[in-house]
């Protein structure tokens, strides 16, 4: 063995034949996703049926053959470093896509790229180093140190010209299975490595792009009341991953809701999510558009737009994914964390940071009108056991590894179950909050960004493309809390402002608005659930 490989090293191998071994490498290591996916799709009782998998691998075969005769072309060390980066790459893909059962689409490189340092450590487990050693370091150094010896670079270039002539003759002669292509591009084009990922890295940096253009004004607004109270103050939470059928509070059989089950809440239907990650669905709760936003929408957002009407704007964050902010106060975590570093600090870095002296900050601020933004790290998974203290593990046992797919289903609910009661102890919390403030009329609003699966029918954590999202990632909670002041003064009642059809992400700009009497030419009065219209 080990003189099979010295000869490997030291022989020079040709162009073509390097070509031929990296794309078979390919296509016997990276496509298991694919082909999962696709053999559920074809019938292989059928010539067709063989002809659409012979093809992904006509496909793959010759694409990444193109590659690598175009950056030959440019310089063989080149081409070498490329390859073995993304067989490193492809080796990580496929670790998580096998585990996750995630597709690698724009919105889950957006997820990627916009996790935190903390959230990146929580998916790392030692079952990954068998899939970057085997299938990504070792293949690399060999790549690398192999001798490749190659023709003129016209004739580099030729290999690449021929790799795309075989692919479009290929096309032509079985063009009789493009409606099946057709039909399931989307989802097999999140599975292909590893264009999934470069593709789609190229496309969110387009937006990111878009997302740094200068954000757009909106009208000026006035206010058609004055405050209710020496202070009204408006909290908006923003939960994370927070699937809406395991709340009690909406018919869950657990009892997940059992600290604000005390007070009286507006609990609404359950409502679709305008999209199944962070960035997008962030961008539509803040945004006036709701959920006809885009992720790359660049209308300020709702704290901005307060602000600049004058009322005083906080907005605290434990997770990543706001669009840009401007305000009076912003704290992340870390700025929390010093904040309250000659105090008792909440544990770790658990939500319970951002209810941390929420109460003081409110009667501090200068402003007879209080906005309040609080973004969770909420139920983000996988690992759930992480986000709650040691003494809200109320449901065991629980899945204590990042591993979910490999514990038992019971194990994983009861994990994820109590993030969600977790989640309900620091609602209650931010209530008894301020309903202790003094001369203040309050209310709260709790809505989560996206839902999460916890394994059904093979899917895990969010991310997935709407058309194909199981109602797990978009059926989220939406509910109200309103201090006795503030019903009163608007003659309101939890029962009065609950609505037959939720529009979770649609709601929050214009309730807002309408609670601190703001109008201008984009409010929407059917989205303020504190309107007293007829509806």
């Amino acid at each position: 063995m080990r003189d099979w490989f010295k000869n490997i090293l030291t022989r020079h191998v040709g162009l073509v034949s390097f070509t031929a071994a990296v794309c078979v490498f390919t296509l016997a290591a990276f496509q298991a996703p694919l082909l999962s996916y696709a053999l559920r799709f074809s019938d292989l009782h059928t010539v067709e049926g063989w002809v659409q998998i012979l093809s992904l691998q006509v496909l793959q075969f010759c694409l990444f053959a193109a590659l690598v005769g175009i950056l030959a072309t440019i310089a063989l060390w080149l081409m070498k470093t490329v390859v073995a980066v993304l067989f490193i790459v492809n080796a990580v893909a496929l670790y998580f896509m096998l585990t996750y059962g995630i597709e690698i689409d724009r919105t889950m490189v957006g997820n990627i790229l916009n996790t935190d340092q903390r959230e990146t450590a929580e998916l790392l487990h030692v079952s990954l180093l068998p899939y970057v050693l085997f299938l990504g370091i070792i293949p690399a150094v060999v790549i690398l140190a192999i001798k490749v010896q190659a023709p003129k670079r016209i004739w580099r270039l030729a290999l690449a010209l021929g790799a795309i002539g075989v692919l479009a003759a290929w096309s032509i002669v079985t063009s009789f299975t493009m409606l099946w292509y057709d039909r399931h591009a989307s989802r097999m084009g999140s599975k292909i490595l590893p264009w999934s990922y470069v593709v789609n890295v190229a496309r969110h940096f387009d937006r990111v792009a878009m997302d740094n253009r200068e954000q757009v004004l909106l009208p000026d607004a006035y206010f058609v009341t004055a405050p209710s109270a020496p202070k009204d103050v408006v909290v908006l939470v923003i939960g994370e991953a927070a699937r809406a059928d395991r709340f009690s509070a909406l018919g869950y059989a657990r009892e997940t809701n059992p600290f604000t089950a005390r007070y009286d809440l507006a609990v609404f239907p359950a409502g679709l999510a305008c999209s199944t990650n962070t960035i997008s669905s962030t961008a539509c709760i803040l945004t006036h558009e709701g959920r006809h936003a885009s992720a790359r929408t660049v209308f300020e957002p709702l704290p901005n737009y307060l602000k600049r009407q004058g009322i005083a704007t906080i907005f605290r964050s434990n997770n990543s994914g706001p669009p840009p902010i401007d305000v009076d106060l912003y704290q992340n975590r870390a700025d929390i964390l010093e904040a309250c570093a000659a105090a008792p600090c909440p544990e770790g870095g658990s939500d319970a940071l951002l209810n941390w002296q929420l109460g003081d900050l409110i009667e501090q601020a200068q402003s007879a009108r209080v906005f309040v933004t609080l973004h969770q790290t909420g139920s983000h998974g996988p690992a759930y056991y992480s986000k709650y203290p040691k003494e809200f593990e109320y449901f065991t046992p629980v899945c204590d590894t990042v591993q979910v797919s490999r514990c038992s289903q019971e194990a994983l609910d009861n994990a994820y179950d109590n993030t969600i009661r977790y989640t309900d102890s620091l609602i209650a919390d931010l209530i008894a909050q301020l309903d202790a403030l003094s001369d203040v009329n309050a209310a709260l609003i709790y809505v989560s960004d996206h839902g999460q699966s916890l394994g059904e029918n093979g899917f895990y954590l969010h991310g997935a493309p709407n058309a194909i999202a199981p109602k797990a990632q978009r059926e989220v909670p939406f509910f109200v809390w309103m201090s006795e002041g503030f019903a009163q003064a608007r003659n309101l009642t939890p029962q009065s402002i609950l609505r037959q059809e939720t529009h979770p992400h649609d709601f929050p700009f214009h309730s807002v608005m309408g609670a601190f009497g703001l109008r201008s030419e984009i409010y929407k009065p059917e989205f303020d659930i504190f309107n007293n219209y007829e509806q």
